[in-house]
């Protein structure tokens, strides 16, 4: 029978290949677009896929490494260090890209009488392009302390042979000022991408129902067009969004401020938590990019006419 390590392993797993499968997806098929076709939109969603991938096999190999033991060995590998910088980073990477794509979003939809924002809005592609750049770089900045954690030189008491493992917890070296750092770190990993995204968002979704009110009315009035109801759908798409964004930032603000400042929260949820956020992300991304939409619908076309074609050939032999 299966422990509670092991299911929750598995579980990371399962959530790995659907996750992986819906972010791959997402890559080919924004790549597969002719030149110019996606423009920003394409690289952003780009930067989110590859981020969510990295994200998600890091994710695995951390609880992987857990079970395994690893915080139990007398010395912190080298290789935990740097699965722990991958996966910070590539967290980082797309929770930023995430945000991106709310501004993008917003100011390519909204009218804003500010001189600051219709100048960004013209050169929104420029300064985006820009934006995801030095977010990587900052990223491998901000999360370098990472590579010299350590575990601290002492004997363990009572540790003879057969003893159950003794899970200890990795420090920082002592130029880190670890609760500065951690309100440094969340900050960014956190809680500025965070007020970014909801900004943004509420802002669009704000918009687009008063757009959808008014189309429904002309509507009603003149018949027609399902224009309204495409609209409904990306409003209650970016409401998911930032709802499936919320919960997922605030779990990890809780687990890193809780660890830091008090006696610490299991990992476990936090693994979860990301996985899941990789999944929903991904899918929710398909569905509200048109692009993407059209080429899982091509795609799932394709398949159900092989398979009728194969069945009627069968029914056809008399098989």
């Amino acid at each position: 029978m299966l422990g509670s390590a092991e299911v929750k392993l598995c579980a990371t797993f399962v959530l790995l290949v659907l996750g992986a499968l819906a972010n791959v997806f997402n890559l080919a098929a924004t790549l597969a677009q002719q030149p110019g076709g996606g423009g920003t939109v394409a690289v952003v969603i780009c930067f989110i896929s590859l981020g969510s991938v990295l994200l998600q096999i890091s994710t695995f190999v951390l609880v992987a490494s857990v079970w395994v033991g690893v915080l139990c060995w007398p010395d912190l590998p080298f290789f935990f260090c740097l699965v722990l910088f991958v996966w910070l980073s590539s967290s980082s990477v797309s929770f930023w890209s995430v945000a991106g794509l709310s501004v993008l979003y917003c100011v390519k939809v909204v009218s804003f009488s500010s001189v600051v924002f219709r100048a960004l809005q013209r050169n929104s592609s420029v300064v985006l392009n820009v934006a995801l750049t030095v977010t990587l770089l900052i990223s491998c900045v901000v999360f370098a302390p990472f590579f010299y954690l350590h575990f601290q030189k002492e004997t363990l008491p009572n540790s003879t042979e057969g003893t159950s493992c003794v899970i200890r917890k990795p420090l920082f070296p002592a130029w880190v000022d670890v609760h500065v750092y951690v309100v440094v770190f969340i900050s960014y990993l956190v809680l500025v991408p965070l007020a970014i995204m909801l900004l943004t968002s509420l802002r669009l979704v704000v918009f687009l129902c008063r757009h959808t009110s008014s189309m429904q009315k002309k509507k009603q009035q003149h018949g027609g067009s399902n224009a309204a109801e495409s609209y409904l759908l990306v409003c209650r798409l970016t409401v998911a969004l930032v709802w499936v964004y919320f919960t997922t930032l605030l779990h990890i603000s809780l687990y890193y401020f809780h660890a830091i400042f008090a006696s610490g929260l299991s990992a476990d949820m936090l693994f979860l938590s990301l996985s899941f956020y990789c999944v929903a992300s991904a899918m929710l991304l398909t569905c509200s990019n048109k692009n993407l939409r059209e080429k899982l619908s091509l795609l799932l076309c394709k398949r159900k006419t092989k398979t009728t074609v194969h069945v009627g050939k069968l029914r056809t032999e008399g098989v």
